[in-house]
């Protein structure tokens, strides 16, 4: 297999993205891009305030990563198939906003928030506009050294979009009395054959891991690094760019 390219959406100068290669879109400034039938595509988006709007269309897939998210507002238009990974580690103030589209279209996504000393808030609004549409959003967040994080989550099948799946999870991991996290899982369904959860769980580090990682020698700092780094690394070790993997590696390593 060749080795990926990177390239700058900006560089590119074309709106539809619309070959088959192993390439890497690096996306760092406000786009409107068109993923065309057939495609598979990776994008990287670095993009801090500004605009993103995204169609996918039926039979393409999309790859996308979020590294820097303040103050951005993106809309996903999703015909195909859509699977996201976000990382944020700095002040936060994004908008996520997905509709699906087609039939079999579909939304997978998997955000990791890490806010120390920080606010960071994540409104995600996924819109199913077609049968047998599926979403699944999955929120990680971690509150530390007076952070505060809101997962703000809503899901909504339409009346008459039969067949839909629409689930949500938010999990939050509070390191101290001074930190905060708050979700708000919102689902808005007007269909009744359809299925559709969500789920919240916010509190401290388990008393009972801890207590077992330090019984096999570990200190408590430790065994809390132990424990968050099980939470981190999945999602520092699937970013395709070594130069954001290492950056991003490094921040986790000062704040924990």
């Amino acid at each position: 297999m060749a080795e990926l390219k990177i390239v700058k959406i900006s560089d590119l100068g074309q709106s539809d993205i619309n070959l088959n290669n192993d390439v890497i879109y690096l996306i760092d400034n406000d786009v409107n891009l068109n993923i065309k039938s057939g495609i598979n595509a990776k994008f990287v988006d670095v993009l801090s305030n500004g605009n993103v709007s995204i169609t996918v269309e039926e039979n393409a897939f999309v790859n996308y990563t979020i590294l820097s998210s303040s103050n951005t507002k993106r809309k996903f238009n999703v015909y195909g198939n859509l699977e996201l990974m976000e990382i944020s580690l700095d002040s936060t103030n994004e908008s996520l906003d997905v509709d699906l589209l087609a039939e079999n279209a579909s939304f997978n996504s998997k955000c990791l928030s890490f806010a120390g000393n920080v606010n960071s808030d994540f409104h995600i609004y996924v819109n199913h506009l077609k049968k047998y549409t599926f979403s699944n959003v999955e929120n990680t967040g971690v509150a530390l050294n007076g952070g505060k994080l809101l997962f703000d989550v809503v899901g909504k099948i339409q009346k008459g979009m039969s067949k839909s799946k629409c689930s949500q999870l938010s999990r939050g991991i509070v390191m101290d009395n001074d930190s905060k996290v708050d979700a708000k899982p919102v689902l808005l369904i007007d269909e009744f054959d359809c299925f559709a959860n969500h789920g919240a769980s916010i509190g401290k580090v388990s008393d009972e891991d801890l207590f077992y990682l330090m019984s096999r020698g570990l200190s408590k700092n430790e065994a809390f690094i132990l424990i968050l780094d099980g939470i981190i690394r999945p999602f520092i070790d699937s970013i395709v760019i070594e130069e954001y993997k290492n950056q991003i590696s490094e921040k986790v390593a000062k704040l924990i």
